[in-house]
């Protein structure tokens, strides 16, 4: 896991200012840094390493092709680098027993056709010293980021946007995305960031960066994924799934450092833990974050499951609630631009543990829940499906809670910024499907996107690598591919997956439920932080800013702290994007 930055075009930075913004960075990769910065070419490559898989120097990035043609720098793993290596061995003289090595060589001998056949999280930058052509891709699920902003045929680009910046891309506030984050309750779900004219390389895609013009194309897509029929086996159903979940944890286990698991209390992490102790044969480290309430604390239940042996390796934090506020403000810093919440600045004291304890790469439960219909809302887009309701073109829907109630109030926004900055956003529906529509809404634009943005950036600030079995993309075809009485019914979700476990991991497990984040939020605010929430939005900032209806938010405010109503959602949205001005606007 890595740092990756680059400039090309006739403005390129001077070498230490390029170093100064690849070195912001510095936490994404410490083991080691490049740089290839040749003014000839009009080309600066830059390049922090976090060492994974071959620990020597010849890891060393940026790194050149044999022949001294293509230069690479390369954010992620290839997980089924070996079986490519094997490929490839009558076509390339390896050097080393990196997948960076692996990587290029694939691209020499595919070129863009390459992308297809790697199993893994990637963003990467290819130079092409002789055709003057960039090539550049970002994973199939855009686990891994890749920002980056056009300017008079100049071309920037970085892992985190605070590299951009400190390039000296202007700091401007995209008016459009704030509008559809506090309106709508979207952010990361099209290529767009909240700083004007930085942009995202959508997932599942890669661009070309020639002649000072940039082209686009995507190379996966879910769209194309055709149903199974309904009379398909069962059993042949959950031995696919087994198959591809066990060899999915398999190659996520191939790193030369230590590898650890973040477990909660539920299904999806523990399902986890026990494929990987099943595959290594010994049990792994584990990380959870407790809570000090005991109504969302699900340590007290995991200390109950865990054998003595698993308990040895176990590792728990608590984070201070009195303490998140003034942690968000690093926060903020860490992820560029206005995210989740709370609980994403708890998260960081579990990847911090994770660091304090050596272990540098983490497998994460994350994404079961968009691919196999967990969340409670997906329910009623089920019920449409089984009555036979008709599709219909869905235009910025309510976002709703786990409890389905709205989370957003309009009145709280001022009336000129709605009138300016309203417009009709239609989410995709390629299939006949209400349920599988939510699905990829969820996957390719809202839920997932911005989730993965949250936790790339948290684990990537203690330096730790974050890898993800449930969204191998292998994974997600067949999840999307099933009909959907293997995920969803009337009285559970995640069938597929609860069917499965149910002969290794204990019943109560299997049927713990769903803890909503949201609701420690609630509570932490109301109970430890009111009086900072309060000071924010009576702030002379706060005022000024062309969003508010300011009279109508302190009422609505008013009633959330009297426990009258209203989620911690919109409370958290106007304290967050203040601060997001902040640090980086103001």
């Amino acid at each position: 896991m890595c740092a990756i930055i680059g400039v090309l075009g006739n403005n390129l930075p001077s070498k230490e200012k390029f170093i100064q913004a690849r070195d912001t960075m510095t936490h994404r990769g410490p083991d080691d840094a490049g740089v290839y910065y040749t003014p000839k070419e009009s080309t600066a490559l830059g390049h922090r390493r976090l060492s994974i898989i071959d620990l020597s120097e010849s890891g060393h990035q940026p790194s050149t092709s044999n022949d001294g043609r293509f230069v690479i720098t390369y954010n992620g793993e290839i997980y089924n680098y070996k079986e490519i290596k094997e490929e490839l061995k009558n076509s390339y003289d390896f050097k080393t027993q990196t997948d960076t090595e692996v990587l290029l060589a694939a691209y020499i001998r595919w070129g863009e056709k390459c992308l297809n056949k790697f199993n893994g999280m990637f963003s990467f930058a290819i130079w092409d010293k002789e055709t003057k052509k960039l090539f550049c891709a970002r994973d199939r699920l855009g686990i891994k980021p890749f920002y980056y902003y056009l300017k008079d045929g100049t071309l920037y680009f970085s892992s985190e946007i605070k590299g951009l910046l400190k390039l000296g891309v202007p700091k401007i506030s995209n008016e459009n995305i704030i509008f559809d984050y506090l309106y709508n309750g979207f952010y990361d779900y099209t290529e767009e960031t909240f700083f004007k004219d930085i942009k995202q390389l959508r997932a599942g895609h890669y661009l070309i960066f020639e002649d000072d013009k940039l082209k686009f194309n995507q190379y996966w897509t879910l769209k194309n994924i055709s149903i199974k029929d309904d009379s398909l086996e069962e059993d042949e159903v959950h031995e696919t799934f087994k198959e591809l979940l066990r060899d999915s944890i398999m190659l996520r286990f191939r790193s030369d450092v230590s590898v650890g698991i973040t477990l909660s209390s539920g299904l999806d992490s523990g399902s986890l833990l026990y494929f990987s102790k099943e595959i290594l044969g010994q049990d792994i480290p584990t990380f959870s974050m407790c809570y000090q309430s005991e109504e969302y604390n699900e340590c007290g239940l995991l200390e109950n499951r865990l054998t003595k042996r698993q308990k040895e390796k176990w590792h728990t934090v608590i984070p201070n609630p009195e303490n998140v506020m003034g942690e968000s403000s690093t926060m903020n810093v860490i992820q560029d631009q206005p995210f989740g919440g709370l609980p994403t600045v708890a998260m960081a004291h579990v990847y911090q543990l994770a660091h304090e304890n050596n272990v540098t790469v983490l497998l994460s439960g994350q994404a079961v829940d968009e691919l196999l219909a967990g969340y409670k809302y997906y329910l009623p887009e089920h019920e449409k499906d089984r009555a036979g309701a008709p599709l219909k073109q869905v235009s910025s829907p309510s976002l709703l809670s786990q409890d389905m109630s709205p989370l957003i109030d309009m009145e709280i926004l001022n009336k000129d910024f709605v009138k300016k900055y309203q417009k009709e956003i239609k989410h995709e529906q390629p299939f006949k499907s209400h349920l599988l529509n939510a699905q990829y809404r969820d996957v390719v634009h809202t839920k997932l996107p911005r989730t993965l943005r949250f936790n790339d950036h948290t684990s990537m600030a203690a330096s730790r690598e974050l890898r993800l079995p449930y969204l191998d993309y292998r994974l997600v075809e067949f999840c999307f591919s099933l009909p959907a009485r293997y995920k969803i019914s009337s009285i559970s979700q995640k069938v597929l997956l609860r069917d499965v476990m149910e002969e290794y991991i204990p019943r109560v497990v299997k049927n713990t439920p769903k803890k909503a984040f949201s609701a420690a939020q609630s509570e932490w605010l109301r109970k430890y932080h009111k009086k900072a929430v309060y000071d924010i939005l009576n702030s002379s900032s706060f005022k000024k800013r062309p969003y508010w209806n300011h009279d109508a938010l302190l009422q609505k405010v008013d009633l959330f702290f009297k426990g009258e109503g209203g989620n911690s959602f919109f409370v958290w949205q106007c304290i967050n994007l203040e601060l997001w001005f902040r640090e980086f606007i103001d």
